[in-house]
């Protein structure tokens, strides 16, 4: 793993653990939040040919656009943004300093404001792999982003601010139209241990059946279409992924079981869970499944320090159920980032150390 992201996580969880330190000190705190999210904006922002599509859309798109050019497949709130920067330069690094600064911003302002333990958040951040999808899938990540600063809306049943948030999120990204299932998921346990269990067993059987009946009645009406046929349109059992959501669920479950006076948030981060895990198993059959998993598996960096500071477990349970989630964040990113170098993160260089970087 390249020293630059080392360092940036070492900086940002120890301003995580002064803001909690000083959290009754206002002004330390904020200060400290700030330069934890500091950190992992400016890796983010001045990074060159970091993140498989970088090179081969985002610049490229960006140029065009600046020529001129229409892009048919981009948002409208995509192009939004790109036709701002626009106005300042055509030099496509100011496109991810700009979405660097939205995608980092409202995720470390959810995590300041919502999560209990910030500094476990920030470390699941980084050792799920979101940050390092972000920097590939840099619009869906804008979208999720979005969804993610959106969710207590929908738990405190706010859903007129939520429905905004699931359409600005679809301006980045249509398929984040698929979060308003959401609304369904945070009343009761939809999916308690045995149904998630079935279900996934189901999906792993019957999943491909399941998905072409959805291609015949949904996505073959929609721009998602051209995966039909394309590269994209087959996959592989993604076990690694697959082993490390079930095994977030079970933590996540005997956390809420454990857990008393269970209500909308609760359930919800139970309900997103289990849905993460169905889409990783169905993303055997189609790539772009692997995205909707995306959406809704955003939610363990809060969703864990949540049960863990809820539950009613005792404390070496606790630290027990900690020492398995730093082992399975462990083992996962070590097999996808490091050896795998999922998202191709690997090297890191910046805009300032590349001198062609203008002329693709």
């Amino acid at each position: 793993m390249p020293i630059t992201y080392i360092l940036m996580l070492t900086f940002s969880i120890g301003m995580m653990l002064i803001a909690e330190k000083f959290k009754e000190k206002k002004t330390i705190k904020i200060i400290a939040y700030v330069l934890s999210g500091l950190s992992f904006f400016i890796v983010s922002a001045i990074r060159y040919d970091v993140g498989t599509d970088y090179l081969l859309r985002y610049a490229p798109d960006y140029i065009r656009m600046g020529e001129g050019i229409d892009i048919a497949n981009l948002e409208i709130g995509y192009k939004i943004i790109v036709w701002i920067c626009l106005l300042i330069t055509k030099d496509y690094a100011i496109i991810f300093l700009v979405t660097s600064a939205i995608i980092i911003g409202l995720t470390f302002y959810t995590i300041c404001k919502e999560s209990p333990y910030p500094a476990l958040s920030v470390l699941i951040y980084f050792c799920a792999g979101v940050f390092f999808h972000s920097l590939n899938l840099m619009r869906q990540y804008l979208a999720i982003s979005v969804l993610l600063f959106s969710y207590r809306y929908l738990v405190d049943k706010k859903y007129i601010e939520f429905t905004i948030g699931v359409v600005i999120a679809c301006l980045f990204h249509s398929i984040s139209a698929v979060f308003v299932i959401a609304i369904l998921l945070c009343d009761r346990e939809v999916f308690d241990l045995k149904r998630t269990i079935i279900i996934s067993i189901l999906l792993l059987i019957f999943g491909k059946f399941v998905w072409h009946y959805i291609v015949d009645l949904v996505v073959n009406h929609t721009r998602f279409a051209v995966y039909i046929g394309s590269k994209f349109d087959k996959s592989k059992l993604r076990v690694a992924d697959i082993i490390f959501n079930f095994v977030l669920y079970i933590i996540i479950y005997y956390l809420y079981k454990n857990t008393k006076d269970k209500g909308r948030t609760e359930k919800f981060f139970l309900n997103m869970q289990a849905c993460s895990l169905f889409f990783m198993i169905l993303a055997s059959t189609m790539y772009l499944l692997f995205r909707f998993s995306f959406i809704f598996g955003i939610f363990n960096i809060i969703s864990i320090p949540y049960f863990l500071k809820k539950s009613d477990i005792e404390a070496k349970k606790k630290i027990a159920v900690l020492a398995i989630l730093i082992i399975t964040f462990g083992a996962y990113i070590t097999k996808t980032n490091i050896i795998g170098n999922t998202d191709e993160v690997k090297p890191y260089k910046t805009i300032f150390t590349v001198e062609n970087r203008k002329y693709l």
